[in-house]
């Protein structure tokens, strides 16, 4: 008899233990390609980094490296302070998003990024902004940039003016904050190789 009780409690216990194990982590059991990411977080900008592409022998670029100028990125990182979670308010199971999600965040402190050149560039003088020269990956000019929500924590942009072989940027990369603060980030990009 108390042989019986026991092998249904375990049995009991492996089909509780394997419903909360195939609810947290399977939503389906053929493949979704169209599966929900979570949304996005609400956070505030606290700081900005500045970082060259290509990133290679797992480094970024520095000052002294020559890179061509197909591979030249600059790249935005953001640091930044969660002001929400989104927590799931489903069966209390968890969810399964999709694994290609890339965290998106709504920055709702920031107004506007916007970079300027602290040397000359061929003929752009110092100080001049020059954000209408880097594009995302939708092709939109930083300058046109303005909305940051479903924004993603670091992203490429890359430079779309012409400069001469060798060339540098000598950049001051601004955060523009909506509640009047300034974020300053200077920085000196590769050697651009446009050979």
């Amino acid at each position: 008899m108390i042989q019986k009780k026991t092998i249904s409690l375990f049995s009991i216990l492996i089909g509780y233990m394997i419903l909360m194990i195939g609810q947290s982590c399977v939503q389906e059991q053929l493949p979704d390609l169209y599966s929900r990411c979570p949304d996005p977080r609400n956070a505030a900008a606290t700081d900005i980094n500045v970082k060259y592409l290509p990133f290679k022998n797992d480094r970024f670029s520095t000052s002294s490296d020559i890179v061509p100028k197909q591979d030249f990125e600059l790249v935005i990182d953001l640091e930044f302070d969660l002001l929400t979670e989104n927590l799931n308010k489903g069966s209390g199971f968890g969810s399964a998003y999709a694994l290609s999600c890339i965290p998106l965040y709504n920055f709702q402190n920031i107004s506007n990024i916007a970079i300027t050149l602290t040397k000359p560039l061929g003929n752009i003088q110092a100080g001049s902004d020059i954000s209408y020269l880097f594009e995302n990956r939708e092709d939109i000019p930083l300058s046109e940039i303005r909305d940051f929500r479903k924004f993603e924590k670091t992203f490429g942009l890359k430079f779309t003016g012409d400069i001469e072989n060798n060339s540098q940027l000598h950049t001051r990369t601004y955060l523009f904050l909506r509640d009047g603060r300034q974020i300053i980030f200077d920085s000196t990009s590769p050697i651009i190789s446009t050979n």
